[in-house]
């Protein structure tokens, strides 16, 4: 298991090499006890290369998060050998044997015993969470300050009826040179990664003035499908407070969403500092979002600094993920799954004796839906369905006779229904993995097993339009005009006994236009990456002496970047 852990971490560290998503914290230890506070996640958790050439005597902290351990003013005392606590000392002393404490972990406090003052300097990965206090008894921990501009123990608690009442700062201790735990006065200021032993009167939730929700989550993730996330500010504060969100490494290719009076919601590009009022106790959600065609590779990694301008800093990783693109303009940057609707707004007047082909505004609009796939090699086609699914990897044996990978498990995108019985789901619903299946009812073109799609002629996303076309003839059971069951249109003679055809052959020719710019009332804040959108034209022939043309505005969205079917 330990293995096992070394190596998701190693390939965690890896794949987002290169990616600011991590921070150096530093601690300028003493020589005996030093309290601090760690608030980023190691590369590397083993204890023995966290504190690789420190001399260390000894680390201590809790095996639980919320204990009820009584305060202690010498950290010398045996008393400190509690089960709730896990120890490190060097292996090669006896007393290793009873070592219990193998990792070290973000947010959380330490216990540091130098034999002489030395530096550790811990590189990772900000950690963000939210954890509840032990009611009625002293906790040890650290907090999210400005190091520069450090609040007061009064000023940051004094919000929190578990930390500050009657006036009156509950007892906090932190430890001094001599490795005594002393009272801190209400003016002193709280030092950023010093972990003090704070009383809590009662239960409580409280972590800063400012407080900070990611929806469960460690991170502001964009991964490689999702495009908006929010981060809810909470202000204890019994007035308004300005926070400020910051980038630290721009220019960065997030926006925000802004509400305009005229416009409605906008997707603005996230400026140097993005400052947002929040109200007392009333949560602020910020939303984001990711525009991966600003994105300069493929993968986007950050911290975002939030400051409330009082004390308050919290560093929030983020990062995204990208297909890789093509040198220059090239459909083969869109390859994936795109999906959306048409909105069909005007048809033709066949009896428009000035224009019959010429479409005007109909009176209500109607939809239809829309599937195309893009492969790797830029081809477009049409599909009336596809399901994603799930293919197991394989594993073969090393010349150590051990089970290694020989292909990775990865998803697919399925039109051949032949394919289905040899593969997973992609989705749990009820209990049970299945495909996710999408479809597209108003492109009722004819098929095959291994062909369940429809080719398209052009460049997808260039400025000359993509095209397509497709027939059904009066034998097709699709054919608008045949009932198998009425004499004039079953395409049988009178007695029924021999063809005759009734029905009309019908063809629809179709094009979809590009647009550079949004042609929807939705705000798509990754417009020309995850979606598109331009103009629909289709000219139907065969329903009438003249022929009918439609034409309104498409809209897609890349909900898969598998740039392949059926494989």
């Amino acid at each position: 298991m330990k293995k096992l852990l070394h190596l998701l971490i190693l390939i965690a560290s890896t794949f987002w090499a290169g990616a600011q998503t991590t921070t150096t914290q530093t601690f300028n230890l003493q020589a005996g006890w030093n309290s601090i506070w760690l608030e980023v996640e190691p590369a590397d958790t083993d204890v023995n290369a966290v504190f690789s050439g420190l001399p260390v005597d000894a680390v201590w902290t809790f095996q639980k998060r919320l204990t009820t351990v009584d305060y202690i003013q010498d950290v010398n005392e045996p008393v400190w050998n509690r089960d709730e606590w896990l120890v490190h000392v060097p292996t090669n002393r006896v007393e290793a044997i009873n070592n219990n404490l193998l990792h070290v972990f973000g947010y959380r406090p330490y216990l540091v015993r130098l034999t002489s003052a030395a530096t550790l300097n811990v590189t990772g990965e900000p950690v963000i969470q939210n954890v509840a206090w032990a009611p009625d008894a002293y906790n040890l921990r650290g907090y999210p300050v400005d190091p520069a501009a450090l609040p007061t123990f009064s000023n940051f608690f004094r919000h929190s009826s578990a930390h500050y009442s009657s006036n009156r700062l509950e007892r906090v201790y932190k430890l001094n040179s001599s490795g005594n735990w002393i009272l801190v006065g209400p003016g002193e200021q709280v030092q950023r990664g010093v972990a003090y032993w704070t009383y809590c009167r009662g239960g409580s939730d409280y972590q800063a003035p400012l407080m900070i929700e990611l929806g469960g989550l460690g991170s502001v993730d964009f991964t490689e499908t999702v495009d908006q996330s929010s981060v809810r500010l909470i202000n204890r504060a019994p007035g308004n407070v300005t926070a400020s969100i910051r980038d630290q490494s721009p220019p960065a290719p997030l926006s925000y969403a802004h509400v305009n009076g005229a416009n409605g919601l906008e997707w603005l590009n996230l400026p140097a500092s993005l400052s947002s009022i929040v109200p007392s106790s009333q949560p602020l959600a910020v939303r984001l979002a990711i525009r991966r065609g600003a994105m300069t590779g493929t993968r986007y990694g950050s911290l975002l600094e939030i400051k409330d301008g009082t004390g308050t800093r919290w560093l929030v990783p983020v990062k995204a993920q990208r297909q890789a693109t093509v040198a220059g303009p090239s459909p083969r940057n869109y390859a994936g799954l795109w999906a959306g609707n048409i909105t069909v707004s005007s048809v033709s007047e066949v009896n428009n004796s000035t224009n019959a082909s010429a479409p005007t505004p109909t009176g209500s609009d109607f939809t239809l839906r829309l599937l195309l796939h893009v492969d790797n090699n830029g081809v477009t086609r049409l599909l009336r369905e596809v399901i994603q699914l799930w293919q197991n990897g394989t594993t073969t044996n090393n010349p150590d006779g051990q089970a290694v990978t020989a292909a990775r498990g990865r998803y697919l995108l399925v039109t051949d229904e032949r394919l289905i019985p040899g593969l997973g789901g992609s989705v749990l619903r009820d209990g049970q993995m299945v495909g996710r299946r999408m479809s597209a009812a108003g492109f009722d073109f004819p098929t095959s097993p291994d062909a369940n799609f429809l080719p398209l002629s052009g460049a997808f996303g260039g400025t000359a339009p993509v095209t397509g076309s497709f027939a059904m003839p009066p034998t097709s059971p699709r054919n608008p005009f045949l009932h198998r069951y009425h004499p004039d249109h079953d395409n049988l003679n009178a007695t029924f006994n021999a063809y005759r055809e009734e029905a009309y052959n019908i063809t629809r020719a179709f094009e979809l236009r590009f647009s550079p710019t949004n042609l929807t009332a939705t705000a798509a804040p990754d417009y020309g990456y995850k979606v598109l959108t331009g103009t629909y034209r289709e000219t139907v022939t065969g329903l009438n002496k003249a022929s009918v043309v439609a034409g309104g505005v498409f809209r897609l969205n890349r909900v898969s970047e598998i740039g392949a079917l059926n494989q």
